[in-house]
């Protein structure tokens, strides 16, 4: 029998283009490391290696991965760690002369569509998603204003006379950084500078790629690419990611991809429902790196109560036998979607002593924290989150896109955090911080699905597999519906030893009166490679 693929084995692989597939937990970020000192080697004088991935916290992770590998000195020598605005702003700090742009240009600011979009349409969410997805796909290629403008005119309107605004205002948007840069890479004398410069080019999580980023990828390095990703993970199409076009692309510049098959991450019992989940969507197979490490084979329970109520009080008190029996343990509790925790977040209110932490009301950077409270300390007790943030994003480094973009967001949170009053101390008090440089704190932590990508728990309970939840009620087409069931596998391969899935028979409506809820359509195939009855589950919990 052949001997499955390891990420060591793979980063020797002497093709200088390389297609991988990595399901969670098989050793994406290891193979890019390792992939990274092999190709330092194969670099010609003064080279580097561009490593591209998409938030600033997945940048934060891989250089912190690729400088353990490497050392500080060749890390610094060699590798150059860039999320893809901010790949794009440099080439713009460089370069916008070209294009009739000045290099000193403020920094994007996502408010200003925000706001903007809020005096066309108010709070008309259907509208606003439209102007923004118009807005979006006009700038998804190589244009220049002109082309955008006129390419609205045919498509929305309302985007247009948003469009028209911007470009008085002299102001830029993400999007815009995105496509100035393909442009100016579209240059062939600018494009051949960034070739020279790179020897070789790192794309994590490929799948989130639109073609635009692919293209700025492909055109800032000719020469040995890796790209690494897992397109059963690709639950970003609505924020303009292509998966199906940029991997037709990747196997015909690559060739087929190699897939890790191999799980450093989770228990077999989790894994027979993860594998389930995948085979539907026509994913490999993953097979425990070492079965006999996990107690009991690990867990994996699925349970339907009459209602939420009755959900909400057993999911508390599972997470307390849980952190009873090992207080370093960690549970993520996942939800779809915000509303469907209310009940769960009021039972754990009513939960004394039992450690949580919410989510959207987190920082996972403890630097960007101390600068929001270091600019706090400077201001009157009395001031608002907008006093905050003309302090706070006026002491960045203009040309640093990366921290600008993550303080913006950081800013937009403690807005909502302060209410109608605005007052950032009411705000500030409400914050958490998460920690980047240490695992996952123990304790109860609550988060929606798509926060959770990249991260992992020791225990994963799912809540609501319910219709109108898992899928989403929004899901109205074959694509939606293929993306919702990429959602939920995602969620389940969070988990390490154990895993829990819930569904409640009668909800609550917003006026307290229960109703009837059908279970999701992806229930029974989730459910039935469960291996731990809910009867027996408290015997795991309580025996040493």
């Amino acid at each position: 029998m052949t001997e499955p693929l390891t990420a060591a084995s793979l980063a020797e692989a002497p093709s200088d283009a390389l297609l991988v597939i990595a399901p969670p937990g098989t050793g994406k970020t290891e193979l890019l490391a390792r992939r990274a000192a092999v190709l330092i080697e194969r670099l010609e004088p003064h080279q580097k290696i561009l490593a591209l991935t998409f938030s600033n916290k997945a940048k934060r992770n891989l250089g912190a991965r690729l400088q353990r590998e490497l050392g500080t000195i060749r890390f610094r020598r060699y590798i150059r760690v860039r999320n893809f605005h901010g790949h794009a702003a440099e080439i713009l700090r460089s370069h916008g002369r070209t294009l009739g742009l000045d290099p000193a240009f403020a920094m994007p600011d996502a408010r200003t569509l925000t706001r903007a979009l809020e005096t066309e349409v108010g709070n008309d969410w259907t509208a606003r998603e439209a102007i923004a997805r118009a807005l979006r796909e006009a700038k998804q290629g190589a244009r220049d204003d002109s082309e955008v403008a006129e390419l609205l005119e045919r498509v929305d309107l309302r985007a247009a006379g948003l469009e028209r605004g911007r470009v008085a205002a002299g102001i830029l948007h993400y999007d815009d950084l995105l496509r100035h840069a393909q442009r100016l890479l579209h240059v062939d004398a600018i494009a051949e500078l960034y070739q020279r410069h790179y020897g070789a080019v790192l794309v994590d999580e490929f799948q989130d790629l639109s073609m635009q980023q692919l293209d700025l990828a492909i055109r800032s390095c000719t020469a040995r690419r890796t790209f690494v990703g897992d397109p059963l993970q690709g639950i970003y199409t609505w924020a303009g990611a292509e998966p199906t076009q940029v991997e037709a692309t990747l196997r015909q510049m690559c060739g087929s991809p190699y897939t890790l098959t191999v799980s450093y991450r989770s228990s077999p019992a989790v894994l027979a429902v993860v594998n389930a989940a995948a085979e539907e969507l026509g994913g490999e197979q993953l097979a425990a790196a070492d079965p006999s490490a996990w107690r009991d084979g690990g867990v994996s329970c699925a349970v339907e109560f009459d209602s939420t109520t009755e959900e909400a009080e057993a999911i508390v008190e599972v997470c307390e036998r849980i952190l009873a029996q090992d207080p370093e343990t960690s549970v993520g509790v996942i939800v779809r979607a915000a509303w469907r925790r209310k009940e769960l977040e009021d039972a754990l209110d009513n939960a004394h002593g039992l450690p949580r932490y919410r989510w959207d009301l987190a920082i996972d950077d403890t630097v960007l924290a101390e600068r929001l409270r270091d600019a706090f300390r400077t201001l009157p007790t009395t001031c608002t989150v907008e006093h905050l943030r003309d302090k706070v994003l006026a002491l960045i480094d203009p040309a640093d896109v990366d921290t600008y973009q993550q303080a913006a967001e950081a800013l937009e949170m403690l807005e909502e955090l302060a209410g109608p009053t605005g007052a950032a101390s009411k705000a500030l008090d409400q914050l958490t911080i998460r920690a980047d440089d240490r695992p996952i704190e123990p304790g109860v932590h609550l988060l929606n699905a798509h926060t959770g990508k990249g991260q992992q728990f020791d225990w994963v309970i799912i809540v609501g597999l319910d219709d109108g939840h898992i899928p989403s009620f929004q899901a109205s087409d074959s694509e939606a519906l293929a993306e919702e069931q990429r959602v939920l596998l995602v969620m389940l391969s969070r988990a390490r030893h154990g895993l829990i899935l819930t569904r409640a028979q009668q909800h609550l409506s917003k006026v307290g009166r229960p109703y009837p809820k059908s279970p999701s359509r992806w229930w029974r195939l989730v459910a039935d490679p469960c291996s731990t009855p809910w009867s027996e589950l408290r015997h795991h919990l309580t025996d040493t």
